[in-house]
């Protein structure tokens, strides 16, 4: 009994390892480059170019900083960003809900971009996909808020104005302590899975989600990904689908298709909550951003169907 558990013990952290040393591989050169780019003062500049953008949406030209900082680094870096400028600006509910509903559909682009590159997506597919969906839902959301004149009256965020900016030395450490965090994370999530085959209990989610997915026009082969990547986001579960598409186990209609589906929806429990605390209303966080990606995937499949569906494919799979 003791070897049997210690021998899982070990198969566990050796698939752990592995999952784990692709994402280090992908991320370390992201997130330098990024550094350099927050030290020289360059995600301001950048945000420039957001501007008419954001303006043309409907919301504050000022939020383009927040959205910019959001793609470039992550939610938290574009909370820290919100936290500023709210001090300065009197945004509404709908502005901050459509703002938390872009910033959810594309952020952290450099690092998940690359991620989806090494699932055998094209980076450019990926990073022009997400954008184009952040701007065409924050649009559709804008209209629907404005017809029916909802969330207008004036945004309260529980956010308190960030401190200056992190020092070098406290910057590695935080990144030393993301991937040993990220490491666990990972071991967790294979061990849990495994006590849930064990008991069974795996199996029979999955049979669940796999009459959703059949609908969508993805194999049941893809949902253990869709249910981590829903769950703990595009990272981990970008981080198994580079593991399954190195074995062929999974067809690139189903890559595609995974990858797009969790690139527009991912991480539905912490991202939520974190795009709450800037006062967004649930309604077009989570509800209207599943119900968009649902069809986003249900028109990407029907043009899965015609004639042309291996050449889309190719097209937009990594060469």
């Amino acid at each position: 009994m003791i070897d049997k558990i210690k021998n899982s013990f070990i198969e566990i952290f050796i698939e752990s390892k592995s999952i784990f040393l692709v994402l280090f591989k992908v991320i370390v050169p992201v997130v330098i480059i990024i550094r350099i780019l927050e030290l020289l003062g360059f995600i301001p500049i950048l945000s420039k170019l957001l501007e008419p953008m954001t303006s043309f949406i409907g919301i504050d030209g000022s939020l383009g900083l927040v959205w910019m900082a959001a793609i470039l680094v992550n939610i938290y870096a574009a909370m820290a960003a919100f936290a500023t400028l709210q001090s300065i600006f009197d945004y509404t509910i709908a502005e901050t809900t459509i703002l938390g509903l872009m910033i959810l559909v594309a952020h952290s682009l450099p690092i998940e971009v690359a991620i989806a590159r090494k699932s055998g997506i094209s980076a450019s597919f990926n990073f022009l996909f997400r954008f184009i969906n952040a701007l065409i839902a924050g649009k559709i959301l804008f209209i629907i808020y404005s017809e029916l004149n909802l969330f207008q009256n004036l945004n309260q965020s529980i956010l308190s104005i960030p401190n200056d900016n992190v020092s070098h030395s406290d910057w590695i450490w935080s990144q030393i302590q993301n991937f040993i965090m990220i490491f666990i994370i990972i071991f967790f999530i294979i061990a849990f899975i495994n006590i849930l085959k064990v008991l069974g209990i795996w199996k029979l989610i999955l049979r669940i989600l796999k009459i959703p997915l059949n609908f969508l026009g993805m194999s049941d082969k893809v949902a253990n990904i869709i249910l981590i990547g829903l769950t703990l986001g595009i990272s981990f579960g970008g981080g198994f689908l580079i593991e399954e598409s190195k074995k062929n186990n999974i067809s690139k209609k189903d890559i595609l298709l995974s990858l797009s589906f969790l690139s527009l929806c991912h991480s539905v429990i912490e991202d939520t909550i974190l795009i709450l605390l800037l006062g967004s209303h649930i309604s077009g966080i989570l509800f209207f951003r599943l119900i968009y990606t649902i069809i986003i995937v249900l028109l990407m499949n029907i043009f899965l169907k015609t004639n042309y569906s291996d050449k889309i494919v190719n097209f937009l799979s990594v060469k």
